[in-house]
């Protein structure tokens, strides 16, 4: 089998960070996952499981790119931006907003009325709640946790451009995966709920076992080149024990919630293509 080289981690021409906070977001991760994903020539990349899309935004742009998350209000902030009809009128939005509880406490109650004010009251709730997370019962407001409201703006108009010409979907992560290709080399990057995670509190969609075993399964079948992040425990490393594994850790993202440090853990990286690097030697 081909041997892929790593290269060290360059930031592309067109990256771009994301508009999100995000549970369990990559932003820390990216000099670990981008030279896996820029070791292999492909022309199709796809990400069934989005989340605060920190890896799309920074990778170098493909000619065909899908991207895919089950958090239908999080793909509908997506679609806002990368519509450019409508992009300037959602991100006017936000011109005069503030950061504060009672306004917080304002948002959460507004009952939207269309999928713009839904965009609106996703994307604030998402700034100002600890660690971005918009799970309702997770909700929660302290000053200080997010930049502030007059730097959103930017964040918003800053990715619309990677954004244009994307497929954005909330489709079940099978859908993705075995849809048939439209390149000639597809490249599949996912970062699904970790396995040991506390889903509950960070997401509205729960990963179950049943779907752990079903993405392995799906990957194991599949033609495409993936490439795919997880958390480091046994239960992971006998369900790919098929696969390439790499040892990797960085920061975690969600574990600056009421003052804590935020800490290093150990990860896992997980291809079907091997990679040729002196590290693993």
């Amino acid at each position: 089998m081909k041997e892929f080289v790593l290269s060290e981690y360059v930031k592309s021409k067109d990256y771009v960070k994301s508009p999100f906070r995000y549970p369990g977001g990559k932003f820390y991760a990216l000099k670990h996952i981008i030279p896996f994903l820029t070791a292999v020539e492909h022309d199709e990349y796809r990400e069934p499981f989005l989340g605060g899309g920190s890896v799309f935004l920074a990778k170098t742009k493909s000619k065909i790119n899908w991207i895919n998350d089950l958090e239908e209000e999080i793909i509908n902030v997506y679609k806002h931006i990368a519509d450019e009809t409508i992009n300037g009128s959602f991100v006017d939005l936000f011109d005069d907003e503030v950061a504060t509880k009672i306004r917080h406490k304002k948002v959460i109650s507004l009952k939207p009325k269309s999928d713009i004010e839904r965009a609106f009251r996703t994307y604030y709730l998402n700034r100002t709640s600890y660690s971005g997370i918009i799970h309702k019962p997770a909700w929660g407001y302290k000053d200080g946790k997010s930049s502030p409201p007059k730097n959103w703006k930017n964040f918003l108009t800053g990715s619309a451009g990677k954004l244009r010409d994307v497929k954005i979907t909330s489709l079940d992560f099978e859908e993705v995966i075995k849809a048939k290709k439209k390149g000639s080399k597809v490249l599949i990057y996912l970062d699904p709920p970790y396995f040991l995670a506390d889903q509950k509190r960070a997401y509205t969609q729960s990963f179950e076992k049943s779907d752990h075993l079903r993405l392995a399964a799906t990957l194991k079948k599949s033609e495409h080149f993936f490439c795919l992040s997880y958390d480091d425990c046994e239960e992971i490393r006998e369900l790919y024990n098929w696969a390439n594994i790499y040892e990797r850790n960085w920061l975690y993202n969600t574990a600056n919630i009421n003052g804590k440090s935020r800490i290093v853990g150990n990860e896992l990286i997980i291809t079907n293509y091997k990679i040729k690097d002196e590290r693993f030697h």
